[in-house]
Order: structure tokens, then sequence, then C-alpha cells
């Protein structure tokens, strides 16, 4: 498709890694063993017998598995002479800039040398198993690169001196990489993955020394110019990313790189199957490389035949099945595409769903309506965080609010009607969806920028494509992001103000001593910014004290005092889950009195108070008791695994009512049984 060079950016878990390693896995002369998880009693389907398979090298065991691998694939049927001509021929340089998002400069620099380095000593572990090797060539050039990497590996890792005196190392690594394969294997295929973390990161991270950002930016664009302009050694070369970084800001060495356009086409009639679309379609071109990532639904439903030869019960409910995950993690439009799903949801879930089907304490199977319920849940958005996003909203809150009322209030009146929805979204003015060309500079900038905005969340992959010059929300899964980010700023306006109930830690050390009142304070707070009536079951107000947990997480509210900066990963959170004989409405993990992570658990269950009640503060009382006491009886506490202490919360919860009581619990390091305590706070230790 290209003479060259070219690039790919598609947003999170689209599987760009995934197809990398399928490119790398076709062409590769190279054994490539990392990359196989498949037994060698696979290798039996091509006619080998286990004795034969014991007799056979590294080598030619991992041929093979690639053989098997590719055996039915599109690319052999409709282009066996391609295929032919190509497999197994290249060598082929792979490249991950996934770790180069560091500072100082001389920590970003060894980063870049880290990346090169990990694909230089897989060659040098390779070559030796590989046929055709110019052996005349090899001494010369290998000793250059092991030298290369005996001065790389001699300079970690004092930051200062690493800036100063190997600030060109990157590039040596590389060129004597470069040297090395092209000179005694021949010209190869360079992957690079994860290509814009290194410019994203040196474009938006905050550097004390501007000379040293520019001299970093400067370096990169030396790297790319080397690996894709001047150098001889190249056939073919793949850039992979997020963000479609400007070519301005890779330097010269992007005048060779053609980008395939991922927006939607204008007239698009696809149903998001390359089998079975309904225009006429060859399989191959700009068609086929778009339809090779997330999945389609021909996909899906193989995923769900195969889960079916273990759980058969899935196929008898099977319509059921689709329809959960098409609402959850369809919806991705993109190319002649619509209605793609996101690979990474949709295996978690046929895996939860799984584990939910096999599990049981008396052995019994789950019905597949009950285990759907639980496996139906965010998956891929907990890999990440949102943090630049949330910057970005708490930098411009009042018009990221704005522009995120629009984003729900979209989603709700095109995909759910108008119902099931939590948020009272206010009747501010819609703001317009256009979507530019994406720029990085709009998302870097101090000034606040809807296209930035969009294009930040786009590539981000909370929004996709609506049409070529609109986005929206994908789908359930996204749409609750959106719901916890729009929540979360609004909380966050208020609370930042209340320096009483917002001071370090403050919740974390609450709880420790069984006191309630800041808690309270959140919960009523949130009650004037989300929607309470009269249809609230116990499940809706769990929602919202979780969205408040979150936003009291991400103030420094749950911060342990020994902890030198708060992050949203301090509070692990779960909704509704399944444990001992029942069902917690809410669990979180924190920080321990000891400064642990997860070492310190927090079980919360609620009660509704009737309407009629809501003035009774005895029936209050006894509500919130009872909750208290389910945790015991249904024993929630099987859950927290690794926990040494807990604090049970029986929350009584109606129409701008709440009584909650507390009991506190550490585990007896002789018994290993929970033991009442009065305090979990140091001093009582």
């Amino acid at each position: 498709m290209v003479k060259s060079s070219g690039r790919i950016c598609l947003p999170r878990r689209s599987g760009k890694t995934y197809n990398l390693i399928q490119l790398l896995l076709f062409f590769s002369k190279a054994s490539e063993e990392s990359h196989l998880d498949a037994p060698d009693s696979a290798i039996e389907e091509l006619g080998r017998s286990a004795e034969q398979i014991r007799q056979m090298d590294v080598a030619t065991k991992c041929r093979l598995k690639r053989t098997l691998l590719f055996k039915d694939s599109l690319l052999k049927e409709k282009h066996r002479a391609f295929f032919d001509e190509h497999f197994m021929k290249h060598p082929v340089i792979h490249i991950s800039f996934s770790v180069c998002k560091r500072t100082p400069a001389g920590v970003f620099l060894a980063s870049l040398c880290d990346a090169i380095a990990t694909a230089a000593n897989n060659w040098l572990k390779e070559y030796p198993l590989i046929e055709g090797v110019k052996v005349e060539n090899t001494n010369i050039y290998l000793q250059t690169l092991q030298e290369t990497l005996a001065v790389y590996k001699g300079a970690r890792y004092d930051a200062k001196e690493f800036a100063s005196k190997y600030a060109s190392l990157p590039m040596q690594l590389f060129i004597s990489l470069s040297e090395f394969v092209g000179e005694c294997i021949g010209k190869y295929i360079l992957l690079i993955d994860e290509y814009d973390v290194p410019f994203i990161h040196s474009h938006l991270e905050s550097w004390s020394d501007e000379k040293e950002k520019k001299e970093v930016q400067s370096s990169l664009k030396v790297l790319i110019q080397l690996m894709f302009k001047d150098n001889r050694y190249l056939r073919k070369g793949l850039l992979v990313g997020v963000f479609e970084v400007p070519l301005a800001e890779l330097g010269s060495g992007a005048n060779n790189i053609v980008d395939f356009p991922m927006v939607p086409f204008k007239n698009v009639t696809g149903d998001g199957s390359i089998v079975s679309a309904t225009y006429k379609h060859s399989g191959k071109g700009l068609d086929a490389l778009t339809d090779s990532f997330w999945f389609n639904t021909k996909e899906v439903e193989g995923l769900l035949e195969k889960s079916a030869i273990r759980f058969p019960q899935i196929a008898e409910h099977r319509d059921e099945v689709m329809a959960v995950i098409k609402d959850w993690y369809n919806g991705y439009h993109f190319g002649r595409f619509r209605g793609k799903y996101n690979p990474w949801s949709v295996c978690a879930f046929v895996e939860c769903l799984c584990n939910q089907l096999e599990s049981s304490e008396h052995g019994e199977i789950r019905s597949v309506p009950d285990a759907i319920r639980p496996a139906a849940r965010a998956h891929w958005v907990a890999t990440g965080t949102t943090d630049l996003i949330e910057e970005q909203f708490t930098n411009h809150c009042d018009q990221a609010i704005c522009l995120m009322e629009s984003l729900i209030r979209e989603y709700r009146e095109t995909r759910l009607g108008g119902l099931d929805h939590d948020l009272a979204l206010s009747n501010s003015q819609a703001v317009s969806l256009q979507l530019p060309k994406p720029n990085m500079n709009i998302i870097g900038s101090g000034k606040y920028s809807t296209e930035g905005m969009l294009t930040l969340c786009l590539f981000a992959g909370y929004l996709t494509h609506k049409h070529p010059d609109s986005v929206c929300i994908p789908n359930h899964e996204v749409y609750n992001v959106w719901c916890t980010l729009f929540t979360r700023t609004l909380l966050g306006t208020g609370f930042v103000e209340r320096t009483d109930v917002n001071a370090r830690g403050s919740l974390l050390v609450e709880l420790w001593e069984g006191k309630t009142a800041i808690l309270s304070s959140f919960i009523m707070e949130a009650f004037g910014t989300l929607t309470n009536h009269a249809k609230y079951k116990e499940k809706h107000y769990a929602n919202i004290v979780a969205t408040v947990l979150t936003a009291a997480s991400c103030l420094g509210a749950l911060l342990h005092p020994d902890q030198a900066y708060s992050h949203v990963s301090h509070a692990v959170t779960t909704r509704e889950n399944y444990t001992g004989d029942g069902q917690c409405d809410h669990l979180m993990r924190l920080y321990s009195t000891d400064n642990k992570p997860n070492q310190f658990g927090v079980l919360i269950e609620f009660k509704l108070i009737p309407r009629e009640k809501r003035d009774n503060i005895r029936h209050h009382e006894a509500l919130a008791k009872k909750a208290l006491d389910q945790i015991i009886e249904n024993r929630y506490p099987a859950c927290l695994s690794g926990c040494t202490e807990r604090v049970d919360i029986g929350i009584a919860i109606g129409s701008n009512v709440v009584h909650i009581l507390t009991q506190l619990h550490k585990l007896d390091a002789a018994t290993r049984k929970w033991k009442p305590v009065q305090l979990l706070t140091k001093s009582a230790n």
C-alpha cells in the first residue's frame, strides 16, 4: 500500500499492538519465540509426531507454530503468491516506545536507549539461528553493536551525566543495530509501536529546563530521520500509536511517511464486517486494513461459539449475550465500518462470563442471565487512567461541564431514549461537536479549545466518530466513564472550597476512627448535584456514593498522611461485588495505617429509607444496623483477601436523608480471623 513507510493512529485498545505483532510473526525470519504462546503439542496438527517434535530445535518449532497460526488466514486464501513470497522471509526490527515517558532529560534519553537496546538484544539472541546470515560481515558489525550496548549499560543511571555525556547514544544504538541487521542479514522491515509516547510526553510534560525540552525534541527528530529517511537498509516501515503527532513535529524524517486515514467515509453502507458488508468488497486495500482493527460482529460471534464448547448454555442464550456485548462494547466507527467492538473489553467480558459460570462455592453452575450482570462492566477503561483528560477538565471546568452535558445528553437521547440515567443535566446551550484536523498543539496549549478537548478524548478512545465531521460517545462502557467525569468535575468544584472536609487524608482518618461526619457531608453534598427521586433503589444510591468516594480520592481526602501524592489508583473500587453468600453493594481497597497499598478494606451495604419513613430516626438507625449485620451474615469480608484492616459501613439512605453506622475490624495474625476493634489509627496500635 505504500512505497516506503506508513503511520496508523487509532484509540487505545483497538488492536494496534496485536496487529503489529501479527506483521512481525508473518514477515520475520527470526524465531520470535517470545510472541508465541502455543504449546509444542500444537504442532501435531501439521502431521508431526510427538517424537519428531521432541527432536526439533527451538527455531524449527517456532516456524511450525507460525505456519499453524497463518494456516487458515484470509491472506493465505486470497493472496497465495504474496504469502509464499514473504512469509518468514524478511528481517524485522520491532521497537516499542511505551516506556519513553520519564523526566528529567537524562532519564528520558535513557528510556529511549532502553527501547532500542531491547530490540538489539533480541537480535543478538536470534541471529545465530537465522539461515542466510552473511558471515563475512558479521564480526565487525556485531562487535560495533556489542560495544555500543556496553557503553549504554555503563552509562546508567545518573540523569545529569546521561543528558550531558550521552545525548547521542539513542541514535548510536539504532545506527549500530541497523547496520548489523542490514549488512549481516539484509534490508529490514521496521515496526515502531507507540511511536507517539515520547513526542506527546516531551510536548505536554512540564519541564523545569526549557533548553532540556528542546534538546530532547531535537533528539527525537534526529532519531526519526535516521529510521525513516537516511536509512539505506530500510525496506518498509510502519508506526502505530494513539495520537496523530503533526508531521512537522516528527521532523524531515516524516517526509516519506504516508498516513492511513481512519475517519469515516462520507457514504457508509457497511455493517461492521468485512465478510458481510453490503457494499462490494475485494478484501484488500484500506477496507481490509481498517477491518483488521477492533472486532467485527462475525469475530465476536466466533468467540462466543468457541466459549460455548465449554459452556453450552452460552449458545442457548446467544442473542441475549450478544445484545449485552453490543450495548456495552460496540459503536466505534471509522473507515467504511460502523459498529466495531472493543476487542479488549469483549474478550474480558467473555472471560468474566465463563468464570462466573464456572465458579460457585457449592459447585453449582450459575445461569447465564445471572452471570451476565457482573461480567457486563467497564474493562478496558480500567487498564489506564484519565489523568490527562481530567487535568484539562479541571483547568477549564465551566467549558468542560458544558461539553460533557452535550455529549451525555446526545447519548441519552439516541441510545437510552432519555431514560436510565441518574444525572440531572441542565438546559444549557449544547456545544458544537465539529472536529477539525487533529492537532497536538491545541491539546497542549493553556487556552481552552473545544476542538482540543474532542481531539484528546477521541484519540484516547472515549469518543468515536458519529459522522466524518462529528463525534459521540460510542457505548455504555464509555458512557459510564463520562458520567463519572461529569459528576467528579461538578463535585470537585464544590468540595475544593470546603477545606474543613478536604484536608489531606481527612476522610481516611475518620474511617480509621469509625466516625462518619465527613462521609455524611460528602453524600449530602452530592444530592445537590445528582438527581434523587422516588424511583431510586439501593443500587442508585450506591452509585452516587461510589462517585462521591472516587471524587474524594482525587481530592486527597482518602490520602494516607504519609503518602507523597494522590492518584486515582490509590482507591481501588468495586461495585456490586459477588462474594460470600451474596452481593456487596460497594467495596474499596485503600492504603492501610501502615501505609501499605490495598491492605485496608471498606465494605458498604445500603438500605433504602421509604419516603413515608424519611422522618423516623429510629427506623433509619434500625435499617443502618440491618445493613451492617448483613455484611457479616453474608460473609462479604471474604472478598478482602490480603487486607489486614477493614471498616464495615451500613448506610440507610433515602430522599435527602442518610444515616450511617460503622464497625472496625483487624485481622488476627495467629487465628486469621477478623476481630472487632475500637480504633485503627496508629496511636491505637
